[in-house]
């Protein structure tokens, strides 16, 4: 049965190195983290990098259109 938010039960973790958009972002894949979480980089309106653990279930994979 397919979840109701359409999303597939079973995530695979993405390779290091993929470009996924996460929120309002678009993030760099760095690696696993604990659990269900991944390491992501952003760069975030002020300008700062930063380095993040996120859940897997909210990195959504890029449209046709970065911008």
């Amino acid at each position: 049965m397919p979840s109701p938010t359409g999303r597939s039960r079973k995530n695979r973790k993405p390779p290091r190195g993929t470009i996924a958009r996460y929120r309002d972002r678009i993030v760099e894949v760095l690696g696993e983290a604990r659990g269900q979480r991944v390491m992501i980089r952003s760069i975030h309106a002020d300008g700062s990098e930063r380095l993040t653990a996120v859940k897997l279930i909210n990195l959504l994979p890029l449209d046709n259109q970065l911008f």
